[in-house]
């Protein structure tokens, strides 16, 4: 198959194939990152939240120091929550905690817990794998999907490097996703949504987590992507037409 073809001058089915074909090759390459054609020391241009900035970071002042120092602390008492989860779980204090803001290094613990990731993934063994390769025969999706993948999160250190291994991860869990709710299909703005739960989360936990929070009332996205998909040009639906904020600290 020649890659250097556009997607776009081709066949639906061509352009899916295509499409999966430059994700999985990006996977395993694991390219090292590149910003104009220039290695880099990614450390020295990332922040904390893994932002990439154009020019290279100044020294940690004393103030950073200080609030990490705070971010710390709070990640040990959200880890002695965890140590003793069935006490803690639907009680005021973790309410409380969760307002605040989860610490950033027990964030995905935390949300996977919360979402009862590991429930959902028992009662569903081999389903996420499932929905990937029914997504995959719908073409026109990836399509769509991967062109908003290329500019989802475009200057964060995990979804910089184009057909990587979290563009493709991100990529995946949009088609499976596509496939699992066909009457939500796709949207834009999932895409974002599901980018921000992959920087936590295992491929498959964030393939979860995405089904969670757009399951019911409780978590409060599925009212707002019904409302937004009828009217949006960004939405696709598999039966009809085949086809992602650092902890507030206190």
């Amino acid at each position: 198959m020649e890659m250097d073809e556009d997607p776009d001058t081709l066949p639906a089915q061509r352009q899916g194939n295509i499409i999966i074909t430059k994700y999985e090759q990006g996977h395993r390459a694991g390219a090292a990152v590149d910003m104009g054609h220039e290695q880099i020391n990614i450390g020295k241009y990332a922040n904390h939240l893994g932002i990439m900035q154009e020019t290279e970071l100044p020294p940690i002042r004393a103030l950073e120091v200080k609030q990490r120092r705070k971010e710390s602390k709070r990640t040990n008492k959200w880890l002695k929550m965890f140590a003793d989860w069935p006490k803690y779980r639907n009680t005021k204090k973790l309410s409380q905690r969760v307002y605040k803001g989860i610490p950033l290094a027990v964030r995905g613990q935390a949300w996977s817990r919360l979402l009862n990731i590991d429930k959902i993934k028992s009662q569903n063994p081999g389903k996420y794998k499932a929905m990937k390769e029914k997504g995959k025969r719908s073409s026109r999706i990836i399509h769509r999907i991967q062109l908003d993948v290329s500019s989802t999160l475009q200057n964060h250190m995990m979804f910089i490097q184009r057909f990587g291994v979290r563009q493709q991860e991100l990529c995946d869990i949009l088609v499976a996703y596509s496939a699992y709710n066909p009457e939500v299909g796709y949207h834009r703005d999932l895409s974002h949504i599901t980018a921000i739960i992959l920087l936590y989360l295992p491929e498959e936990d964030a393939f979860w987590a995405l089904t969670q929070l757009l399951a019911g009332e409780r978590h409060s996205l599925r009212h707002s992507t019904a409302q937004m998909l009828p009217s949006s040009r960004g939405s696709y639906h598999t039966r009809s037409r085949c086809c992602t904020s650092p902890s507030r600290r206190s």
